[in-house]
């Protein structure tokens, strides 16, 4: 994260209430990633460089070279933790901001997909 390998253990410091802009970037060859802060809310501001209407989420999705800016209000601890959609959570082990805190992360439900849902259009 930023430049550091995990060991170097990244801290973002702040006080709670404070506004935060954070910019996430993909910089991967091929993977997507589902990128949230358990906990808290972000309003993203700019996806691309480019002034979006503000938007409020509980996570997004991430493709290959793109960004986001994000304003966070975080009131007590939080950390950004990354998932990829299709192998589960990321490690991101060293990124906690005291040693021995554990990341609650909850999945997402797991869908029930059938062969209508494949929206061929088949018949209609």
């Amino acid at each position: 994260m930023n430049g550091q390998a995990p060991l170097k253990n990244w801290t973002g410091l702040f006080r709670p209430g404070e506004k935060i802009r954070l910019r996430f970037i993909n910089g991967s060859a091929m993977t997507y990633f589902d990128i949230r802060i358990p906990g808290l809310k972000m309003t993203v501001v700019a996806a691309d460089g480019q002034y979006v209407n503000p938007v409020t989420v509980d996570e997004f999705r991430i493709a290959v070279a793109e960004t986001y800016d994000v304003i966070v209000e975080p009131q007590g601890e939080a950390i950004p933790s990354s998932h990829n959609p299709w192998t589960g959570p990321v490690t991101l082990e060293g990124h906690w901001p005291r040693e021995g805190l554990v990341l609650p992360f909850p999945l997402d439900p797991r869908p029930l997909l059938t062969m209508e849902d494949m929206g061929m259009g088949n018949g209609t």
